[in-house]
């Protein structure tokens, strides 16, 4: 059960963290 609440919260915390990663980067790439 609380490993089923760590991962409800974390999973979409996760995929933002990376979805600004990405385009953070993806920024980054086109200037230069």
């Amino acid at each position: 059960m609380f490993k089923e609440i760590i991962t409800l919260v974390v999973a979409p915390l996760f995929v933002a963290l990376v979805t600004i990663l990405v385009e953070h980067w993806l920024d980054n790439r086109d200037d230069n």
